[in-house]
């Protein structure tokens, strides 16, 4: 998934533990293999290729998936959109990062719009509705597969674990003596240092921000939270975090907040039951939600 995996587990046999971790590692690659859109034979890249021209069946977990991410983007009138890769491809952010024009920008557009995923339950099939449309689940496939991983853990017996996928983490239980995980948030503008520290139990925890991936064209800072109504970066935040009770949810809410920025996105937050968070405006200022105090450290 292009990021660096840490699994701590807390366990009285060690055999036990391990037989987990690796359990567990085994699912995130498996979940890597279905819904990353740079492996040809992945569900996603099968969609892609064939979902215009009929529906194409991807099983009742990865269906639910992609019913989450509808439900979100709804949810969110569009900021959040896994039908962004059009767009995403233009900015080539893997490859370095380039300023597309703006006509191809407008032209790519067309394509992108959740709406145009077809979802079939009674088959657990998926289709979409133009030969130019194709999704991109990096904005909640990675907290997906962290909350997959976590079930892995959790069917041996173990009740004290965290699992970090760069950024997006799932936390069950606590640190030994502690009865908590204290978790770290990264100041977006002060590399190594950190906006607040929460003490945390049962709960999944993201940050998205614009320090991720990002290139430098002309003075201009062009990172790869891309607002689907404009094709281009998300301008009103500098980070985004969110708690809540699964690593998916978490993931797409954080993405859907940035794109929204600090005053819908907050609201955004408070609209969805369990969800909490804070973020940091482009101009450095930090806005909360009342609950998000709850389990903090310090600031």
């Amino acid at each position: 998934m292009g990021t660096v995996v840490q699994i701590t587990v807390s366990h009285t046999s060690e055999s036990e533990a391990r037989l987990a971790i690796n359990e567990a590692m085994s699912e995130l690659q498996r979940s890597d293999d279905l819904m990353s859109h740079y492996k040809p034979e992945s569900l996603v890249s099968k969609v892609n290729r064939y979902g215009a021209s009929g529906k194409v069946q991807v099983g009742e977990g990865f269906f639910e998936l992609l019913r989450e991410a509808v439900s979100i983007s709804r949810a969110s009138n569009g900021a959040f959109d896994a039908t962004i890769l059009p767009i995403s491809d233009l900015w080539g952010f893997d490859k370095g990062g380039i300023v597309p024009r703006n006509e191809l920008i407008a032209n790519k557009l067309a394509f992108v719009g959740y709406e145009g995923i077809d979802l079939d339950q009674s088959t657990f099939s998926v289709g979409l509705i133009s030969s130019g449309m194709s999704l991109d689940l990096g904005a909640i496939a990675k907290g997906w597969a962290v909350d997959r991983a976590m079930e892995k853990i959790m069917s041996h017996g173990i009740r004290n674990a965290i699992i970090d996928a760069g950024g997006d983490l799932r936390l069950i239980g606590g640190r030994p003596g502690k009865g908590f995980w204290r978790i770290g948030v990264q100041h977006p503008r002060e590399p190594g240092g950190l906006l607040a520290t929460f003490d945390l139990r049962d709960t999944a925890i993201v940050t998205s921000g614009d320090y991720e991936r990002f290139f430098i064209a002309d003075g201009v800072r062009y990172h790869h939270i891309l607002d689907p109504a404009t094709g281009q970066p998300a301008r009103g935040c500098q980070s985004v975090t969110v708690l809540a009770a699964t690593a998916a949810e978490a993931d797409a809410c954080a993405t859907a907040a940035f794109v929204l920025g600090p005053e819908k996105g907050l609201a955004f937050l408070r609209s969805r039951p369990g969800v909490r968070g804070f973020i940091v405006g482009a101009d450095g200022t930090l806005h909360w939600s009342d609950e998000v105090i709850e389990g903090m450290a310090r600031r």
